[in-house]
């Protein structure tokens, strides 16, 4: 994504206004010099209707599940303890769904 915009004025401009950054930022984000804030990255996804992923560059997963790329803040906030069970969590939902389409299938 940030392919296009560095070859599109217009949408450096946009992207700009977007995310309150200067266009030395949106250059050195294009060249992997600055990292993008998780809030102007999710911004950016929102504004696109994309996945934080997609921006990122990262791959869609092969059988089109898509877990959320970020958790709440309060999820920050959580003990050591309590992350690790929201995680398990997030395996087994995912676990779930999948073993849900593949009876489907079947």
């Amino acid at each position: 994504m940030l392919n296009y915009v560095s070859r599109n004025e217009k949408a450096k401009v946009n992207l700009q206004k977007l995310c309150n950054v200067s266009p030395s930022t949106i250059g050195m984000w294009e060249t992997n010099q600055r990292a993008i804030k998780d809030n102007d990255l999710s911004n950016l996804a929102d504004h696109f209707n994309v996945t934080t992923d997609y921006i990122l560059g990262r791959p869609e997963p092969e059988d089109g599940l898509r877990v959320a790329a970020h958790l709440s803040d309060d999820y920050d906030s959580l003990p050591e303890s309590q992350k690790r069970e929201v995680q398990e969590y997030i395996k087994f939902k995912t676990a779930q769904y999948r073993k849900e389409q593949q009876d489907k299938k079947d």
